[in-house]
Formats: structure tokens, sequence, C-alpha cells
């Protein structure tokens, strides 16, 4: 282990952001030094106008004067060892040439001068101007030829190369635009961002373009589409996270490509601020968070957590052998009926379970939602009855079957559990039953083995693989998932429901191979 002494030697490497500051946080000046210090860095700023904002809007913005950029710049360089900067909003031509000359006269004589990484901010997300339209020559004859590295997205590449708006609707749009940017401005990388790109063009995911002057290749740089609203400095986050891995020694390409990661899983791990367009998370990698956002690659995160935590006892569950002899046709008949009996009896406490949720939730969609569980208990229960009296069993005799030790130890777990917890601990008790049987139905409909004429129960796995039950699972999914992104769970509270979900998985598959167990 390296000594303190050792340590103090050895200081982070400087990174400097010129930009405005934003009042809410989630951009400018605030989201470049919280991304410096994510990457081990540390941060300078010269601050270029200050404004007023939240997660709604920008209310106002008041330039700095060019004198004061010029001072803040001068006194910075003159003093501390800079390694890379990044440039944002600039505000007007006459910001733009103070931090041009300042900027030139800093690194004249370097051998090595920092690398420069210029995000062209030109529209907030609001729709509010953050640079002048008569600045844009200053941008281009001036600014961007210092350039190692720009990072416009399609409006801003558009205004730059002078074209109409939303000409940049392609990826080959977006290729060209970005070698044209390159030649044009001698600039080594230009990456045009896609994130305005229309869904239609990358159903798969986001693409961001990436040109190579030096050796003419284009790169495309693919990432998850995140369902999330919380993108507010994305475009800051993503020149900052740049030149902080720029600073620390990375090639360019690297660091393009790190960038982009960071800026992905930052959105992934990001948590509600205000009531508008959110940060993203810039210190997840300092702190843990378990349950991520939802993408297109991984739309239900909470439940891959959950299943990937049951020690493999889920992939026993859906690959259980009851349900594979049920699809073949194999199944003993008693061992059926007496299973048929119980489940009907475990239903009627699996839809007071969902009527206690429905008491217990907060909203009158959740509410509306129970109700529509518990009438799927009903119809399950109805199946039961029909398939019961092909064996010239009655409801009634139905009914007075004595509840098993199984079920009733599982029932119990479950009313249990909505006593003593909240909606979502009950939710986590409830989950298995309807998400398992939905899974393993599914998994049995597509067994080569499958039987599906002359087995009389047959039927029992059509309907929990059909669309009915298979729309219910989905409603369930969609609405678990939807409270734990809204509470965020994590630490104590996220490993007792991990807890709740595996113990009625275990019980789950008890009360299968407790039935099979007949047979012997």
């Amino acid at each position: 282990m390296a000594s303190i002494q050792e340590q103090k030697q050895r200081p982070p490497p400087a990174v400097l952001t010129i930009a405005g500051s934003d009042s809410g946080g989630g951009a400018g000046i605030q989201a470049d030094l919280k991304t410096f210090m994510a990457h081990e860095t540390y941060g300078l700023s010269v601050i270029t106008a200050i404004t007023a904002q939240n997660t709604l809007e920008v209310r106002s913005s008041v330039r700095v004067s060019p004198e004061m950029v010029t001072q803040q710049l001068d006194t910075v360089m003159a003093d501390i060892d800079v390694r890379a900067a990044k440039l944002g909003m600039l505000a007007d031509a006459q910001i733009i040439e103070a931090v041009v000359e300042s900027w030139t006269r800093a690194i004249k004589g370097l051998s090595s001068p920092p690398p420069l990484v210029i995000d062209p901010v030109m529209v907030a997300t609001s729709g509010e101007r953050l640079l002048d339209e008569n600045a844009m020559d200053a941008l281009r004859d001036k600014l961007l030829p210092l350039a190692n590295i720009v990072t416009p997205n399609l409006r801003e590449a558009e205004t730059i190369l002078e074209l109409a708006a939303g000409s940049i609707d392609s990826i080959v749009a977006m290729e060209k635009a970005a070698e044209q940017i390159s030649k044009r401005f001698d600039i080594a990388i230009t990456i045009v961002k896609g994130g305005h790109l229309d869904k239609a063009v990358t159903p798969d995911g986001m693409v961001d373009v990436m040109y190579e002057q030096e050796t003419g290749k284009v790169r495309h740089i693919v990432s998850p589409r995140i369902d999330s609203r919380n993108t507010h400095g994305t475009g800051c986050t993503l020149s900052a996270a740049i030149a902080a891995n720029l600073a620390k020694g990375a090639e360019c390409v690297d660091a393009v490509q790190r960038g982009i990661r960071y800026v992905n899983e930052a959105i992934q791990t990001s948590y509600t601020v205000g009531q508008g367009a959110g940060p993203v998370n810039h210190a997840y990698a300092l702190c843990k968070i378990d349950i991520v956002q939802p993408t297109l690659q991984n739309p239900y995160p909470f439940t891959e957590y959950l299943k990937s935590h049951t020690r493999g006892m889920w992939e026993q569950y859906t690959n259980h052998p009851f349900v594979e002899k049920a699809a073949m046709g194999t199944m003993d008949k008693n061992v059926f009926v007496q299973y048929l009996k119980q489940d009907y009896l475990y239903l009627k406490h699996y839809a007071r379970a969902n009527a206690l949720a429905a008491f217990k939730s907060d909203s009158l969609r959740e509410v509306s939602d129970m109700i529509e569980a518990m009438q799927t208990c009903v119809r399950e229960s109805e199946l039961h009855v029909e398939m019961c009296a092909r064996w010239g069993i009655t409801r009634e005799e139905i009914e007075k079957a004595e509840e098993s030790w199984n079920s009733v130890a599982y029932t119990r777990y479950i009313i249990d559990r909505g006593m003593s917890g909240d909606v979502l601990e009950l939710l986590a008790a409830m989950y298995p039953c309807l998400l398992g049987y939905g899974e393993a139905a599914l998994i049995a409909a597509k067994l080569k083995e499958r039987r599906e004429e002359d087995n009389p129960y047959w039927q029992w796995v059509s309907a929990y693989a059909g669309a009915e039950f298979q729309s219910a699972v989905a409603k369930g999914r969609q609405m678990i998932e939807r409270l734990v992104q809204k509470e965020m769970v994590g630490g104590a509270r996220l490993a007792r429901l991990v807890a709740t979900f595996n113990e009625t998985v275990r019980l789950e598959i008890s009360f299968w191979s407790t039935a099979l167990e007949l047979t012997s």
C-alpha cells in the first residue's frame, strides 16, 4: 500500500471546464465537476454564464463579461497543470473570442498541449437559446479549429454545417456530417450523437457515430435505449467524461467509448429530481445501485434481479417435473386431481391476498389492477372445476377437500407478509406464483415431448401459456416494476424483498413436489 506521502506526490490529473452554471445542478459546470470527481480527476472551472433553471425550464441567463472569463482562464492556466479541457456554453461571440485568445496564449509553446473537447451547446432541452445566432461565425472560424474532439447532437451538427433542420435523419447522414465537420475544421474526432434520431431508424438501441480523421474510419457506438426522462445534461456529462479520460491518459477512441458508456450507465441508475427532465446519476460509480432503470435489453430489472438471486431455485421451479408430466400427458390422474383440489383452495386465499393488496394500495390504478388480478383467480378456479368435472368430481367435493399442510404453510405465509408489511412486500410474496406459472407453462408448451392431443392435462398447460394469463403476468410485472422504480429500492429493504420472493419460490416447488409424491 502506498504511503500517505506517496499519495500526496501523485495528485489526480486536473481537468478544466469552461461552461455556464446550471442552478438546477444537472448540466453545465455542476454536471462537469461531478463527472470529473466520479472519474477521480481534479475539476477546475471557468464560468461563462449564470442561468436560473430547474428541471422544467431555463427562466433566465446572464453572461459573464468577456474580461472576467479571460481573467478566470488566465489565472487557472498560469498556475495549474491542466491535462485536458472541455468547452460547453459560451453564450456569445465576445466570450468565444475571449476563450480562444486566452486558450491560444496559454498553450503557446507547449510541446504537448492539453486536448480540448468541445460540446457546441446552442439550445437547452427546454428550448431556451444558449448561444447567440450571431456567434456562429466565431464558433466556426475561431473555436472549432482548436478542438481535438467535438460532440454535436443532430441539430448542432446541422447548424455547424449550415444544413436544413431535420436533414440529418439517418445513420448515413450522421456519418457524412461527422466526416464533413472533421475535415472542414481539422478536428481529429467528431462524434455526432444520435439521441434525437427517430427510434424507428435505430430500434435496437442508441447509435452515436464517431469519425476519425487520421484513418478515415467510421465507428458506430451502440448503447441500450433507456426509458427515462432523466437525460438533462447528458451532452455536458459526455464531453466532461471524455475530457476526464483523456486527462488520465486514455487514447481518444477509448476516451470516447468510455465516456458514452459512463453516460449510459449514469442514465440507467438515475433518480427523480424535480418535476421535469431530471439529471443523470453522476456518482453511480461511487455508490452501488442494485436496481437500474429499464432498458430495451433489460426491461424488467427488478424481476431479473429477483430471479438471479434465488440460488438456482427459479430454474428448478419453472422446469419442474410436475409441469413436464402434465405437458407430456404422463401424469397420474389421481395426482393431478389432488393438485386441482388443493390449488382451488389456494386460489381462494390468493384472491384474498389480492384484495388485501388493493386495500394497501395508494392509488386507484393499483386498486383496479388488484381487482383484475382477483378476477384472474376466479377464472383459474373455474378451469379447475371444469377439469375436475370430467372425472366426476363436483364443486362441492372440491370445496370440502381438506387443505394440505403445504397449502396452509404457503397461503398463510403470503397473508402474513401482507398483514405485517406494505403492498410491495405482499406483491413480492405473491409474485412467484403469477410469474412462475406463466414462465413454466411457456417452457412446457415448447417441449419436444409435449402431447397436445389425447392429453387430459393439456388444457391446463395451454391456459397458463395462453394470451389471457400471459397478459395478467405482464400487468403484474409492470406494476411491481413500477413500484420498485418509484421507491428506488435498495439495502435492507431489497434484501427483505429477495428473502420473501425466495421463500415463496421454495413453497411453490414444494407444492408441486408434494403432489408428485402421491404417486409413490
